[in-house]
């Protein structure tokens, strides 16, 4: 509870990733990932959101490319992680638009069948769906 009996809540949230060409990223997102773009600012394009299902993921351009760090190259996994319905389909979806796959799916020991793939920048985008 916050102040005057207001209740707060949390309504969704958004991935931020830094690239080097947001309108690139745009339609790798659309054409290979399902994604349909929600929103851009700038020309040439500095910004942009595209969203599937709701969920959305935002773009930046960054001027340099070296600053583009991915999660996985600082001994992460992932730069964002869906929890989804229906792995098996997405995974032949995704993979049948030629989205180049990192691992999986894989049925993990906390009880999640998972896989991931990489974006046009780098980012990792890992899929998951609770093992029944």
């Amino acid at each position: 509870m916050s102040n005057n009996n207001i209740e707060t809540k949390f309504q969704k949230s958004a991935p931020y990733f830094p690239v080097t060409d947001p309108e690139n990223s745009v339609r790798f997102f659309e054409k290979t990932l399902g994604f349909r773009c929600e929103y851009s600012a700038g020309t040439p394009v500095q910004f942009a959101i595209c969203s599937r299902d709701g969920l959305e993921i935002m773009f930046r351009r960054v001027a340099d490319p070296k600053l583009i760090v991915p999660n996985e190259k600082q001994g992460g996994t992932w730069d964002v992680f869906f929890w989804v319905s229906g792995i098996s389909a997405l995974h032949l979806e995704l993979k049948s638009k030629g989205a180049e796959i990192v691992y999986g799916p894989v049925d993990q020991d906390y009880g999640i069948r998972e896989f991931a793939v990489r974006d046009c920048d780098g980012h990792v985008l890992g899929f998951g769906e609770a093992i029944k």
